[in-house]
């Protein structure tokens, strides 16, 4: 248990880390990965929903200490990912890679959604841009994230594949 607990938070303290650093300068047209969702994300389906919303709380409040954005907000949308992406652990007996691809770029959606959805009601916004940014911003930044979720991915499905059970 105290293994698992220190494997991750040295996961995500790798990211925050990256993220701070070198990220900005490997960004695309302004578009950057997000290391921080992509942990949650695997961390969260490997170990179940309520790893996955304590860790997501964190992330997100850490976040939004250090962001000019409204306290809670990135908390509250790294809870919901947390949650989201934990419950196929525990109802999902196996995910493909294709389906995880899917769920990735769904965590993405999700908690851009929950962020500009409190966004545009602090800020008496207009809900047409909701779609608008999710299209322009959050889909490319998942397709970029992906890149870097194929590292896992092929680690997983091909250079240590998992072993059936007889």
């Amino acid at each position: 248990m105290m293994n698992t607990i220190l494997k991750w938070t040295g996961w995500f303290v790798l990211c925050i880390i990256l993220q701070s650093t070198l990220i900005s300068h490997i960004a695309i047209f302004s578009v950057k990965p997000d290391l921080l969702l992509l942990v949650l994300f695997s961390m969260a389906v490997k170990t179940g929903v309520m790893p996955g919303v304590y860790a997501g709380f964190l992330l997100g409040l850490g976040q939004d200490l250090f962001s000019p954005s409204l306290l809670g907000q990135n908390a509250l949308a790294m809870s919901v990912i947390g949650f989201a992406c934990g419950h196929f652990n525990e109802r999902v007996m196996r995910l493909d890679p294709i389906m995880r691809v899917v769920l990735l770029v769904g965590a993405f959606i999700i908690n851009d959604t929950v962020v500009i959805l409190v966004h545009i009601l602090k800020t008496n916004g207009v809900m047409g841009t909701l779609f608008w940014e999710l299209l322009v911003v959050t889909l490319p930044r998942a397709i970029y994230t992906l890149l870097f979720a194929a590292v896992p991915f092929v680690w997983t499905y091909v250079i240590k594949p998992p072993r059936l059970v007889d």
